[in-house]
């Protein structure tokens, strides 16, 4: 790896991180987005992985809500396990990342609506039957593109939750998800041993990143941070959308 490659992976991964610690989502993507302009995908994908699971352990426990968002969301992170799991047994394989751009497209739409004109509100008296459902449509979903966002970013937007909150609730989902997806992967041999080595040493600027982060959502009010995160959606929609160019 040149050091070139080094200094772009360094970057790429301290602005996703930043991404990740304002508002929970994003590092994938912005993450692999950046690093394919000196990468191969298959390279950027496999060196993404452990940055991935190792910030949604930290957001998941980082907080002080975990044991009460695990009762609330517990029955939604298992259910997403299963989804991923149930689909890469019946696929055998990562499924069909053409659905990605459909599903940007899907996010772009939502996050529009949200922001300008409509803003959805989820009871809690329905999440008892919602968020099993959620969970393995948006297993399901990750299994056949590879990629965590639908249905269930915008059904947890809707929920009566504080920011932190839905912070580390995302971690969460995000842990139970990504861990399946992982074991999918190893499951179809795409690691080596150089990947492993440069996804570990992605760990440092990730979390320097997440701490820079972290410090803009403490800073942002509710209402702010609403409007963040939607922008946030807005974009990562986008982003999977130009796959359909």
């Amino acid at each position: 790896m040149t050091e070139v490659q080094m200094l772009v992976i360094a970057g790429a991964f301290i602005v996703a991180g930043i991404a990740k610690g304002a508002i929970g989502i994003g590092l994938p993507p912005i993450a692999i987005g950046l690093m394919t302009l000196a990468l191969p995908l298959g390279d950027a994908l496999a060196i993404m992985t452990i940055p991935t699971l190792m910030t949604n352990v930290f957001q998941a426990f980082y907080g002080g809500h975990f044991v009460a968002l695990m009762r609330r969301f517990g029955a939604m992170a298992v259910a997403s396990a299963v989804g991923v799991i149930g689909v890469a047994v019946t696929l055998d394989k990562l499924g069909a990342p053409g659905m990605t751009g459909w599903l940007g497209l899907l996010l772009v739409l939502y996050a529009s609506l949200a922001l300008f004109a409509w803003r959805p509100i989820m009871p809690r008296a329905g999440e008892w039957w919602a968020n099993p459902l959620i969970g393995l449509a948006s297993g399901a979903v990750a299994g056949i593109t590879g990629m965590a966002a639908v249905p269930f970013l915008p059904y947890m937007q809707s929920l009566q939750i504080s920011r932190n909150e839905l912070v580390q609730g995302l971690g969460i989902i995000f842990l139970f998800i990504m861990g399946a997806l992982l074991a999918a992967l190893v499951h179809q041999n795409i690691f080596n041993t150089a990947n492993m080595i440069g996804g570990a040493a992605a760990l440092a600027p990730t979390f320097l990143g997440v701490w820079i982060g972290q410090k803009l959502r403490h800073a942002a009010s509710p209402e702010t941070f609403r409007k963040i995160f939607l922008a946030g959606m807005l974009a990562l929609g986008l982003h999977m959308a130009l796959g359909l160019l």
